[in-house]
């Protein structure tokens, strides 16, 4: 069995089964804890909306907030999403507002999946080596992300609700986007639109 083979055969024997279960455990836990996950995204939202609303910060007004996964963070096993207050100029800001969002509910489990994948890639010998199991833990690092893309729509009708976001100053087109770091990301809210999905997600 060459590399090529090897890798092949790694990924259908273990690799997906291990995902798979993992992804169900995610599930299993986000039904099981819903109402305290939303809780806790509410809260950084408060946080965020607090920041850019105070006074230090020379913000006229605010134009995106976006919740952003940093896959170099998950390779260190940091499992903070950035959540930044942008004005209108969104990533040309020079001085955007800065906070932090656990994602480690989610993304424990991809560490755990990392973990368990190093362990059964040994049989194999050097065939499959430890770069390998990382970069599969990193494309599979979306389907976790998932998980926090439907807390974060669940949440944000509440969110929306809260003093701290209703005394924000912001654009008449502001809106509140996750999604990967300076990357693709999706729109859950809108100041113009409203809510931008309905509630099944």
């Amino acid at each position: 069995m060459n590399r090529l083979e090897a890798l092949e055969h790694f990924q259908k024997t273990y690799a997906e089964d291990v995902l798979n279960q993992k992804l169900h455990q995610v599930m299993s836990l986000y039904e099981q804890r819903k109402d305290e996950l939303i809780l806790s995204f509410i809260q950084s939202f408060q946080l965020i909306c607090l920041q850019a609303n105070s006074t230090e910060v020379a913000k006229t007004r605010i134009g995106y907030i976006t919740y952003s996964m940093r896959r170099t963070y998950l390779m260190d096993r940091n499992y903070n999403y950035v959540i930044e207050a942008y004005d209108k100029n969104w990533f040309f800001d020079p001085q955007p507002c800065y906070g932090t969002y656990d994602a480690g509910w989610a993304f424990s489990y991809l560490g755990e999946l990392e973990d368990e994948l190093n362990q059964l890639r040994k049989p194999y010998m050097n065939k499959v080596i430890q770069p390998d199991v990382e970069r599969f833990a990193l494309q599979v690092a979306e389907k976790f992300h998932e998980y926090v893309l439907r807390l974060a729509k669940e949440a944000i009708p509440l969110a929306i609700q809260t003093p701290e976001f209703r005394a924000l100053r912001c654009e008449d087109d502001l809106e509140v986007r996750i999604g990967e770091y300076k990357g693709i990301s999706e729109a859950v809210y809108s100041a113009a639109y409203g809510i931008l999905h309905d509630s099944t997600g």
